[in-house]
């Protein structure tokens, strides 16, 4: 919820030194060092998968909260876009469900474009903007610039209420 508390109590102070580490997930493969060093994603667990984002492209990873097996990502392809967007750091993706068990991860992109994923095979969702892909340039009504690449980004995890997508940006004015 937001909230920052969680009312757990497995794990207390008396707990804290019978744990272990299960398993463990390296960002390797998704960037130089220095790319993956700035890393701030928060992963969400859905019905036992765990879902975050990965490197600066944000690629989109679902792994199995009990083994760690990555069961899918998705990578965005921006060129250009990537290329020179303001904000390459992400904080991970939030989940929606439709009520009917069709769960979606959505994501925004460093060249600041919603993306909305089947949350089962990370395939974009057929419906949902252009073949799930929203450009969120198209949205800004700001006439001072005629190109906004590079000037407008997000780091933050689109929020979701009362099933409407409310997304942060940040513009960059120089």
């Amino acid at each position: 919820g937001g909230t920052k508390y969680s009312p757990l109590d497995q794990i207390n102070k008396d707990t804290v030194k019978n744990l272990q580490v299960a398993w463990t997930w390296k960002f390797d493969n998704y960037g130089t060092p220095a790319e993956t060093v700035t890393t701030q994603t928060t992963p969400i667990m859905v019905n036992g998968v765990l879902y975050f984002t990965a490197g600066q492209r944000r690629t989109v990873v679902a792994a199995n909260a009990g083994t760690g097996e990555s069961l899918w990502t998705w990578r965005p392809d921006e060129g250009e876009r990537f290329e020179r967007a303001p904000r390459k750091i992400h904080r991970g993706v939030p989940y929606w469900n439709d009520g009917r068990g069709d769960g979606r991860i959505l994501v925004v992109t460093p060249g600041f474009q919603l993306v909305s994923l089947d949350a089962k095979t990370g395939q974009p969702s057929p419906g949902f903007g252009e073949d799930g892909i929203v450009d969120l340039f198209k949205q800004v009504d700001d006439k001072r610039f005629a190109d906004l690449t590079g000037a407008l980004g997000n780091s933050s995890p689109p929020v979701i209420v009362n099933d409407t997508v409310i997304v942060g940006p940040a513009m960059l004015v120089g």
